[in-house]
């Protein structure tokens, strides 16, 4: 039996139904529509006058994010979309665990005009969250090149001029310091990042400052500026397992930007950074990462975090770690009941000064003499200049009958920031009853207010000094 015909009424109506149907389904694939059913959670921007913006927060639940970044690079054709090198760029850090769940590259952004654009919907499970935006210069690509310059905004109009990247060819083509500043001025204003959640959801998620409090910690050296030396004593009153996080500088075999943590009684390091076990922390290839756990026994303890004169919070020459609010030392105990055995101290004194040879300049052979009643324990801090295995300044101790009875050994010496020559000694020595004198002797370059390298950290002791021992 052939169904009936369906009376135009009837007709016309499902037709209505389905036109309204599809006019729905293309409302709800369509991006403005789409965005019209979401609410910023997040707002980055401003960067003008900071060079990092960052803002956590936390989703109750697994949600879908909706990121979207405007950012600027520079494009090496050659390497594809692998070859954008992004000055201005976003990303987002799990605020627990501190990696990066998202970030802004080459590769999920389109160039638009003068900036590069990230517009992409994340699923995230529930937790806690921390979104960043940098901007640590400005650049521009010439013919088949480019370069990257820094922006120092402590101080717009008197940076340094060269340019910096691998193909640098602004001087070339006239492009000066200032004019690159007033592109970047016009610039500047767009970018930015914005994280939204379904409009639904909005009212669920909270915010917080970034970062997030570090669980358990108990020392915090943040580095914030160039040319710091932070320090922090604490005693471990019995044996804990410590989490040791550590953001600094370094490339090769060196680290410039650096921590350690000193016994304080016998003044050996019981943990450094190490080039071996720095790992890369996203940014600049410069930028470090050092994560581990180690077991301290009971005593009393210094930690020290050092900078260069360069790339820190107060100006990222390049880019700036993934996790820039943590650059320095932080210290904490994964085990709750083992934050109660630590203690911050106030650093215990080095002693009564015995002898002392320091600011030490070039072509000198200075001594000193000091006398011990009895037999004690004194602790020689030394700083010089390494040349291969000896020291081209260095410091030694004699007797009264000339015998050198300590002599510092390059062997024995830390590296004591700056040049890769700069030497620390650090030691304590036991001595008889008797007279004795401190030596230190410089060659013709490289000392006190004439280096002809990077300084080192703690340039007012270049020399000696000797303490008694407490």
């Amino acid at each position: 039996m052939i169904p009936a015909e369906p009376t135009p009424s009837v007709s016309a109506l499902a037709r209505l139904m389905q036109v309204a149907a599809l006019l729905l389904l293309m409302s709800a694939l369509d991006p403005a529509a789409l965005r019209a059913q979401e609410r910023p959670v997040v707002t980055l921007g401003d960067l003008a006058s900071a060079e990092v913006r960052q803002q956590g927060f936390t989703l109750p639940r697994p949600m879908k994010i909706h990121v979207y970044g405007r950012g600027a690079g520079v494009r090496f054709w050659w390497e594809g979309h692998a070859g954008t090198r992004l000055f201005a760029s976003g990303w987002i850090l799990n605020a627990a665990t501190r990696e990066v769940v998202w970030q802004m590259d080459g590769s999920n952004s389109r160039r638009q005009g003068d900036y590069h654009v990230a517009d992409q919907y994340l699923d995230l499970p529930a937790g806690s969250y921390e979104a960043y935006f940098a901007d640590h210069g400005f650049g521009e690509n010439l013919l088949f090149s480019g370069w990257v310059r820094n922006i120092d905004r402590r101080n717009l109009h008197a940076q340094a001029p060269p340019a910096q990247g691998p193909h640098s060819l602004s001087g070339m083509f006239g492009l000066s310091r200032e004019g690159a500043e007033r592109e970047w001025l016009r610039q500047v204003g767009q970018y930015g990042m914005q994280v939204s959640v379904p409009a639904a959801d909005a009212a669920a998620v909270a915010v917080f400052p970034a970062p997030l409090r570090w669980k358990n910690s108990f020392l915090t050296l943040a580095a914030t500026g160039d040319d710091g030396r932070w320090n922090q004593a604490f005693r471990v009153r019995r044996p804990v397992t410590v989490h040791v996080y550590a953001e600094g500088e370094g490339s090769g075999d060196r680290l410039v930007d650096t921590g350690w943590i000193l016994d304080a009684r016998t003044r050996e390091r019981v943990w450094a950074m190490s080039p071996g076990k720095a790992q890369y922390a996203g940014g600049a290839e410069k930028n470090r990462r050092q994560v581990e756990s180690i077991v301290l026994p009971a005593g009393e303890y210094v930690a020290t975090f050092v900078t260069d004169d360069s790339h820190s919070p107060a100006d990222w020459n390049a880019a700036p770690p993934c996790d820039p609010s943590l650059y320095g030392l932080t210290l904490s105990t994964p085990e709750d009941g083992d934050l109660t055995a630590v203690t911050l101290i106030p650093e215990p004194d080095p002693g009564p000064v015995l002898a002392q040879l320091v600011r030490v300049q070039d072509d000198q052979d200075l001594s000193a003499g000091f006398i011990l009643k009895a037999r004690q324990t004194v602790r020689v801090y030394a700083l010089g200049e390494r040349d291969g295995d000896d020291m081209a300044d260095g410091a030694w101790i004699e007797d009264a009958a000339g015998k050198t009875v300590w002599r510092m050994e390059a062997a024995r010496t830390q590296h004591a920031g700056g040049a890769s020559k700069n030497r620390q000694a650090d030691e304590l020595v036991t001595l008889p009853k008797g007279a004795y004198t401190l030596h230190v002797r410089t060659d013709d370059s490289h000392a006190y207010g004439d280096w002809n390298a990077g300084r080192p950290w703690d340039p007012e002791h270049y020399g000696a000094t000797v303490y008694a021992a407490n």
